[in-house]
């Protein structure tokens, strides 16, 4: 679970950090509960660099797709 701790930084994941510490603390001082919780949760995100895609279920699957070249017959329509 902690392996991810030190591995893969990049400036969104510490935006993304950044972010949960300043909602924590901004919510401490309002003595906004749920806030707090909140925060608490969108600090350990980054720390363990999970989220919403960390079980692969957002990810787009890879599909290799005949190419198939089917002739088109077109027909000229004539004006009057």
């Amino acid at each position: 679970m902690f392996h991810n701790l030190f591995k893969n930084w990049n400036f969104v994941r510490l935006l993304r950090l950044a972010m949960g510490i300043f909602l924590t603390i901004e919510a401490v001082k309002s003595g906004m509960w749920f806030l707090i919780i909140t925060g608490v949760i969108f600090t350990v995100m980054p720390l363990l660099n999970i989220g919403c895609c960390s079980g692969g279920s957002c990810s787009v699957s890879v599909k290799n797709m005949e190419q198939t070249h089917d002739e088109v017959d077109y027909e000229e329509i004539k004006s009057s």
